[in-house]
């Protein structure tokens, strides 16, 4: 008998992680936070950018996602606010007298994005390392 209790004990702990898992799981990165925060706007869409819209200026906006997920790296300039996270980069342009909200994977943004954020961001997901350089015999 005490073994159907132990049984239904680990049932009860396994099914509440995977319950939250899939309650918090899309709201608990910037993407997630992005998408709860602001309203879609699929028609303006790039690509694979998922894009939002808000009424505050992009300066307001970028803080407010600054303020819940902390960039691993930013950049503003006048084109924008970019936020790199380690999956995906925030981008928050001026629209009228809002914002325009773009989320990407962070791949593809540094290739969009490059000439604004090229030389400031540190990427680490791979543009370094197919270039030659690390020692006797590699890269050749």
């Amino acid at each position: 008998m005490r073994k159907w209790y132990i049984v239904a004990g680990i049932a009860a702990v396994v099914g509440a992680l995977l319950g939250g898992i899939a309650l918090f799981g899309g709201s608990a990165s910037p993407r997630g936070y992005v998408a709860r925060s602001f309203s879609r706007s699929t028609a303006d869409d790039l690509d694979s950018a998922q894009a939002y819209r808000s009424t505050k200026a992009p300066s307001a906006v970028a803080a407010m996602i600054r303020g819940k997920w902390k960039p691993a790296e930013e950049f503003a300039d006048a084109s924008g606010y970019y936020l790199r996270y380690s999956d995906d980069v925030v981008a928050v342009f001026p629209n009228g007298t809002g914002s325009l909200i773009r989320v990407e994977d962070s791949d593809r943004a540094y290739r969009r994005y490059h000439s604004h954020v090229g030389g400031y961001w540190g990427f680490t997901t791979g543009q370094g390392e197919a270039g030659r350089g690390g020692g006797p015999g590699s890269g050749k």
